[in-house]
């Protein structure tokens, strides 16, 4: 495609030499020097073009990372904060339904995000959301600071970053495909499913980053003597809550590297316009066997899985292994370095030919892994379990992103994204009250059976009873058809 557009405008080039012409002596000397200089601006504004959409890939992938690196930040200072014993110190409920304040906001907004970022310039609203985000961090921060630090507090912080979470979750999903497009215009091979995976690795390698930092909080951690044998920390649980702002914060600052993006116009107008694009958006993933069956998979996902990873394993951190800061940044890092590496692997194939085969089998693997830790293992095996759990996810994650962006109608993308990530969000506040209320009354260990049971249900129902098992990914189905 560059070759191309060289060729083109060199084609322009000698027409507009070799075709200007003037009866007047000198005229078409003067034409065919302005000509030359036309051309030569159209060659100096196409490189221009080349290098604008060639940093935009690199820009989003930082704008991914310092939304994830302040994420991974808050995995860890999040339910530290709740039940460490040098904070709140309070059971599974609280913490579940202090998670279900964090998830409940994407329940109640994230429709509405989705239809605002098809309507707004990209670009500024990832810009407005960063800078918004920045602020509870440092609310939070001030009131540890000041040791106002209460359950209330926590609370509040949880509804404002959920609120702003479903906001951006929705504008940032959908330029990456607007992204790849601009970039495959000019004659990248980057694929959408490649796109959507180097997105994916982004994330967890920004999670790790932040979840290693986030160990650190108020304890010192020494290295083994393999490497050196030194100390890292500690690091003020408010120090980090800065970090977390200044991470989000910097997010603005590459979003700045971002075309505008489209606009989409629905010639809708007045208050009921919104609901009337929601609507719009609700028809088409229900008229699409794929993209409803993918939302009723994150559904599961959310009440199932996140349950679990949110709650359940903060409590056997503290209750089995009794580790505090460290432990939970040990056993999130384990998770999402398993999710990097399976990714990764990912990356190396732009084209797989059965998507949804490898989305379910991943799932299978990940629900099964759940039932290990209804045993009393020790705690390295528990991290081999962790690990192999987060192996699956990165597969699960990967594919079903490619699959709903490859599915849904691009003029209602944002729109059809919200909704999938609404089937995760609704399930999530649910499945952490129900985890929060169940490990305080059986134990984090016992009740690993729901979890995984409900999952294996749910995909079993997916293999049998929807497209998706089947269905082959389209940029194979492209690539295939170009070959015969």
């Amino acid at each position: 495609m560059s070759g191309d557009i060289d060729k083109i405008v060199d084609e322009l080039a000698e027409e507009a030499v070799e075709n200007v012409t003037s009866p007047v002596s000198g005229i078409s000397e003067a034409f065919g020097a302005g000509a030359s200089f036309l051309v030569s601006a159209t060659h100096w504004r196409a490189k221009q073009l080349r290098r604008e959409v060639k940093i935009e890939l690199p820009a989003y992938l930082a704008v991914q990372c310092s939304w994830f690196v302040a994420f991974g930040l808050q995995l860890v200072l999040f339910p530290y904060l709740i039940t460490g014993r040098d904070h709140l110190h309070l059971d599974g409920l609280a913490l579940g339904l202090a998670n279900m304040a964090l998830s409940l906001p994407s329940v109640i907004f994230l429709l509405i995000g989705g239809v605002v970022a098809e309507r707004a310039d990209g670009r500024r609203l990832l810009i407005l959301l960063h800078l918004l985000a920045a602020v509870p961090a440092i609310f939070l921060g001030f009131a540890l600071a000041r040791d106002a630090l209460s359950y209330p507090a926590m609370i509040l912080y949880a509804f404002a970053i959920g609120t702003i979470g479903a906001f951006m979750m929705p504008a940032r999903d959908s330029i990456v495909n607007e992204v790849v497009d601009r970039r495959m215009r000019v004659g990248s091979g980057v694929t959408l499913q490649l796109g959507v995976t180097l997105a994916t690795m982004a994330q967890f390698l920004a999670q790790i980053a932040g979840l290693i930092l986030a160990g650190y909080a108020d304890r010192a951690t020494k290295m083994p003597s393999w490497l050196g044998g030194f100390s890292i920390g500690p690091i003020s649980a408010e120090l980090l809550l800065f970090v977390q702002a200044a991470a989000l914060a910097s997010g603005a600052g590459f979003a700045l590297f971002l075309a505008r993006g489209r606009q989409v116009r629905t010639g809708r107008k007045g208050l009921g316009s919104t609901f009337g694009d929601i609507l719009d958006g609700v028809h088409a993933v229900r008229a699409d066997p794929k993209l409803w069956a993918m939302t009723i998979l994150m559904f599961g996902v959310g009440v199932f899985v996140i349950g679990s990873f949110l709650v359940v394993l903060p409590i056997i951190n503290r209750d089995v292994y009794h580790f505090g800061s460290s432990g939970i940044r040990d056993m999130f890092v384990t998770f999402w370095m398993g999710a990097f590496v399976s990714s990764a692997v990912l990356a190396v194939f732009k084209r797989i030919k059965r998507q949804g085969r490898l989305l379910l089998i991943a799932q299978l693997i990940a629900s099964v892994s759940i039932l290990a830790m209804m045993g009393a293992i020790a705690h390295w095996m528990f991290l081999a379990v962790v690990f192999v759990w987060g192996l699956a996810a990165g597969i699960s994650i990967a594919m079903s992103r490619s699959i709903v962006q490859d599915s849904a109608p691009k003029a209602k993308l944002a729109r059809v994204l919200s909704i999938y990530q609404l089937g995760f969000m609704a399930g999530a506040p649910f499945g952490a009250a129900l985890m929060g209320a169940l490990v305080d009354v059986f134990g984090p260990q016992k009740i690993a059976v729901v979890p995984a049971g409900g999952m294996i249900l749910l995909i079993a129902w997916m293999v049998f009873f929807t497209p998706v098992w089947n269905m082959k990914g389209s940029a194979w189905m492209a690539h295939h058809e170009g070959q015969k």
